[in-house]
């Protein structure tokens, strides 16, 4: 009877005791170094501030050191060398292949014929006058004597875009610029106007009177492509020759364009 009464006591004390051991062992792998407790097979990481956490990007990639760099492409200029029609800053060989034709060989390697519409050669001296930079763009425009009259020459403009030499018109059909005269008439093209800054070409025209009046008409034009588009339109006049503002390029303060030089 006394036995039957001691074992639930004992019971209850023999458990008590193995539970206390088991917590004794857990909290000894609690503080074991680096902190990972042991639960079967899984580990758990516990976070420092030194360790970053799994999945959580805490690598510090240190500022890179930019070091310039120095371009070796050449700087195209404002404006054209004279003959330079690609704009490689090298001049290009421009010559009059036959009656109607200018071909354009370039330094850089290529070349262009283009046809345009000229005179009888047998009575038309048809050259090349030059070729600058009229547009500012880069590459040069190229003038040819194409027709000329008793006192009046004319002259073909061409312009290169899109990799190619072209033929430049106005109101479709092939551009004339007229200079030269008497006195009774006279003409005059250049480039780069100062008078009107976004002109690429301006044109004078005009008769005289018998006193010796000259009313002269100044158009203005602009380059879209291969065609002359019109800016301004404005009269001088009328009065003497030398008291109404001519046309001169910007550059060389003569008519013309650059080295395409007209002649008196």
């Amino acid at each position: 009877m006394l036995r039957s009464r001691l074992l639930p006591g004992f019971a209850i004390l023999a458990g008590t005791l193995l539970f206390a051991s088991c917590s004794d062992d857990r909290a000894s792998d609690l503080s074991a170094p680096g902190g990972a407790a042991t639960t079967g097979t899984s580990a758990v990481t516990t976070a420092t501030a030194d360790t970053p956490t799994t999945g959580a990007t805490a690598t510090r990639t240190p500022t890179a050191t930019r070091t310039p760099t120095t371009s070796t492409t050449p700087v195209r200029p404002a404006v054209a060398l004279n003959g330079d029609v690609d704009g490689d800053g090298r001049p290009d060989t421009l010559t009059i292949t036959q009656p109607g034709t200018l071909h354009a060989r370039y330094t850089g390697g290529g070349d262009d014929a283009v046809r345009f519409r000229a005179g009888d050669p047998t009575f038309v001296d048809i050259h090349v006058l030059g070729a600058a930079d009229a547009d500012r763009d880069g590459h040069a425009e190229v003038f040819v004597q194409t027709d000329q009259g008793a006192s009046i020459q004319t002259a073909a403009v061409f312009r290169y875009f899109d990799g190619h030499l072209h033929l430049v018109t106005r109101a479709g059909q092939q551009a004339a610029l007229a200079y030269g005269g008497s006195t009774g008439f006279v003409a005059a093209w250049a480039c780069r106007p100062a008078a009107v800054p976004a002109a690429a070409i301006v044109t004078e025209t005009g008769p005289s009177t018998s006193s010796g009046a000259y009313t002269l008409t100044l158009d203005y034009y602009r380059f879209h492509q291969a065609s002359l588009v019109s800016l301004v339109h404005r009269t001088a006049g009328p009065g003497p020759l030398d008291s109404l503002p001519g046309v001169r390029d910007e550059l060389s303060g003569e008519t013309g364009c650059g080295q395409a030089r007209l002649s008196p």
